[in-house]
């Protein structure tokens, strides 16, 4: 048993996040106030006003459970879980699921969690690295993560693959037949297959919008949460979602030892999202796909400031310097003289030219006219 790393992203985010002007990293889409919210509902607002704040339910109020599982084919309420948030939910399936020297398959760069909680609890952590393949054949760069890749890094004993689809930092999706070889490998070896699916219904085309894990296999878990998507990480609800009762189970043994249940206005006002899921998104990815064409426009016209390699789904994308340069550098620099936050590739521990940029929000486009004023100066 080791102790947690620091959490470097989030440490540089404690440090900038709140004072810098323009936020050009940031990972979550478009928020909304709860006025905005609660008028989705009509009556809504006396309802809420009418709740009793007292405990609620270890996995999550039943209809917040139903109104989640109605968006999984095959799944009902005992199959979803809800956790303060996603990170709250990764600890604890970790904790419940995991043991000193189990061979874990972790997706890189990534989202610190997904590889340090395993890491810290003696876990033998193998990482399988996303690849940029070059443009050919009139096809355009992409992030790509290679199915033929696990045998070797599991050796068939692979515990549990995490990944994350759609990718933090990259934007990458799998295609439908590579997700579908990941989970027949997972399939032949009895791994667990727990994917990160916080980015989904962020596709930036409808048809390439991937099935959920929990829906294709019998040893799937998702995890979802209010905070991407749909903007709305003040809730601080999150879930997971999977057919393996049993392993929501032995969450619940752990959850009993840190929150003991979720806020209960955080679950009655995460439910009336939950219910308009599909009305939030689409604002959201109309936002997207709005500053999507403005950072395709921006790279075009400065290719000596990066290279820039399109994002297939998310809110986020991983350009890369293109003198090789320093990011963390650069980004110091920008916020200092800007007041225009990028957030550097080392803090994946990732390789220093790289940086990841947001475009979730609809503040963005002022942002990144304010980069581009300063690099022009």
């Amino acid at each position: 048993m080791g102790f947690f790393k620091p959490f470097a992203l989030e440490r540089f985010f404690a440090k900038h996040e709140f004072s810098a002007k323009y936020l050009l990293c940031s990972s979550d889409c478009e928020s909304m106030p709860i006025r905005e919210l609660l008028a989705m509902e009509e009556g809504s607002d006396e309802k809420l006003l009418d709740l009793r704040l007292g405990y609620t339910e270890t996995r999550g109020a039943p209809s917040l459970r139903e109104a989640i599982a109605s968006h999984y084919a095959g799944l009902d309420p005992d199959s979803v879980f809800v956790h303060a948030g996603a990170e709250e939910a990764i600890l604890n399936l970790c904790l419940a699921l995991l043991e000193p020297d189990d061979r874990v398959i972790v997706t890189y760069p990534g989202y610190q969690s997904l590889e340090e909680i395993p890491r810290s609890l003696g876990c033998e952590t193998v990482r399988w690295e996303l690849r940029e393949t070059p443009a050919r054949n009139g096809n355009a760069r992409r992030w790509f993560l290679d199915p033929d890749e696990l045998p070797v890094l599991s050796g068939g004993k692979a515990k549990i693959i995490i990944m994350n689809a759609p990718h933090n930092p990259t934007g990458a999706l799998p295609t439908r037949a590579e997700f579908e070889a990941i989970i027949s490998y997972a399939r032949r070896t009895g791994a667990i297959l727990f994917v990160d699916e916080v980015y989904r219904r962020l596709e930036h085309s409808h048809e390439a919008r991937l099935p959920s894990v929990c829906e294709l296999y019998e040893h799937g878990v998702a995890l979802d949460v209010l905070s991407k998507h749909s903007g709305l990480a003040g809730l601080r609800v999150g879930w997971l979602a999977s057919r393996r009762t049993d392993i929501l189970d032995a969450v619940a043994v752990v959850k009993d030892y840190n929150s003991i249940c979720t806020s209960a206005p955080s679950e009655a006002l995460a439910e009336i999202a939950v219910r308009n899921l599909e009305a939030i998104a689409a604002r959201n990815r109309t936002i997207v796909a709005g500053n999507l064409a403005l950072l395709d426009s921006f790279f075009e016209r400065h290719p000596d400031f990066a290279l820039w390699t399109r994002p297939e789904a998310g809110s986020i994308a991983f350009p890369r310097l293109a003198g090789g340069g320093d990011a963390e550098a650069l980004a110091e620099r920008l916020v200092a003289e800007a007041g225009v936050l990028l957030l550097p590739g080392a803090y994946y521990d990732y390789a220093s030219s790289f940086f990841r940029v947001g475009f979730g929000r609809a503040t963005m486009p002022e942002a990144l006219e304010k980069l581009e004023s300063w690099l022009e100066d």
